[in-house]
């Protein structure tokens, strides 16, 4: 709870200046804005039309608007989209019956626009291939945990 605290604080602020209509400090609204925005990805990850410029429509920020707010982050925009979808996708390859999905489908299934992207993904958060990460379940686990930490996600997947 602590850790929410400066959040529902900067929420609360946005919501009294705006039955109040007067102005709140910027500051005041970052971390609101950047809880709605990750909001936001958390729901249409899987939306393989979510990319940047999505976000730039849906935040009413310019582009570098939305790069500047999220500077203190420990991940940018397009790369909490991509960590997102690398999670499910690991998650999808290590389920009991993945072997009964094609590599393809579970791409589609993460938000990826290709097997490729997936692919080079994968090969990033984990330093394996898609093979390599299905024999080798340890690996995947402790890079998948760290994703989870990342994203700010739970054990049980990306929250909405």
């Amino acid at each position: 709870m602590p850790r929410l605290q400066p959040v529902l604080r900067s929420m609360m602020t946005a919501l009294v200046n705006s039955l109040l209509e007067t102005p709140a400090e910027d500051g005041d609204l970052r971390l609101a804005r950047i809880a709605a925005i990750k909001k936001f990805i958390r729901r249409n990850y899987r939306n393989r039309a979510l990319d940047v410029d999505e976000v730039v429509a849906y935040s009413f920020l310019s582009r570098r608007a939305l790069y500047d707010l999220f500077e203190d982050e420990e991940v940018q925009v397009s790369g909490y989209i991509r960590a997102l979808r690398t999670l499910e996708a690991l998650e999808l390859l290590t389920e009991a019956n993945s072997w009964k999905r094609s590599l393809t489908d579970i791409a589609e299934a993460s938000g990826f626009t290709s097997l490729q992207a997936m692919r080079r993904a994968v090969r990033e958060a984990t330093g394996s291939s898609l093979r390599d990460v299905k024999e080798n379940p340890e690996v995947l686990q402790i890079r998948a945990a760290e994703l989870r930490r990342l994203t700010g996600t739970g054990r049980e997947g990306p929250p909405l």
